[in-house]
């Protein structure tokens, strides 16, 4: 076995904008790593997976956007309010006019 840093690993180290889609489906450990990363702008990951004791120090130009479906929809759940509060929330009603939807398309 050996561990491969993934995207987001590369984004907070090189500074680009990553976005996770469907947040709120993810483990709640999984959640907790982030948390770290997003306290504030100096915010850090530890890779313990690769047996890493040091942390990783996020770029100043790295951007996390996180997305997610209300927790109405089938299988999904809320984002908990520690995770919450470490974002900007920005509620889009679904598009159904016909003219919105060729804007976007």
């Amino acid at each position: 076995f050996a561990f491969t840093e993934g995207a987001l690993v590369g984004a907070i180290r090189e500074g680009k904008w990553i976005l996770l889609d469907e947040i709120n489906l993810a483990s709640s450990e999984t959640l907790q790593r982030l948390c770290g990363l997003l306290d504030d702008s100096h915010g850090s990951i530890v890779i313990t997976e690769r047996g890493d004791s040091e942390a990783i120090i996020r770029h100043p130009n790295f951007r996390l956007f996180a997305a997610m479906n209300p927790a109405t929809d089938a299988g999904k759940k809320d984002l908990p309010i520690s995770m919450r509060a470490r974002f900007t929330e920005i509620y889009v009603d679904e598009l159904v006019d016909p003219i919105e939807l060729r804007m976007i398309a």
